[in-house]
């Protein structure tokens, strides 16, 4: 009878047992497809998180890039103001240019009328009296 009770407990540790299985089967698929699904969570954070990354350094960058256009600009712009002083400058000289070469009394071609009514009349005295 030794033998017959060692069966049974084998038959009955089996059976029992694969009902018992059947139930943590299901248990276990879900806690499988929960971790996986914690897994790929994971992956994506850490995606999300490294393209943060790589955006903040691209706006830096790009902030660095727009200060050093604006100093260019501002620069730029002084340097055509510098120009447009001298070229400024140049025609006056040229329009005011004295019209006699070797003379004493320059006489430009224009601006003349610039000067007031007594230099007119002081200038017109020194010339009658060469």
């Amino acid at each position: 009878m030794d033998w017959i009770s060692i069966i049974i407990a084998i038959i009955g540790a089996l059976t029992g047992g694969g009902i018992i299985s059947l139930f943590t089967i299901r248990e276990t698929k879900k806690s499988m497809k929960i971790d996986n699904a914690e897994k790929e969570d994971n992956r994506w954070s850490m995606l999300v998180n490294g393209l943060q990354d790589q955006i903040e350094k691209q706006n830096e960058r790009l902030e660095k890039k727009d200060s050093r256009i604006t100093e260019l600009e501002d620069t730029s712009a002084m340097l055509r103001q510098k120009l447009d002083e001298a070229n400024t400058a140049l025609a006056k000289a040229t329009l005011m240019r004295c019209s006699k070469l070797g003379c004493k009394t320059r006489i430009p071609p224009f601006g003349y009328s610039e000067l007031t009514p007594e230099e007119l009349m002081l200038e017109k005295n020194t010339e009658q009296s060469e």
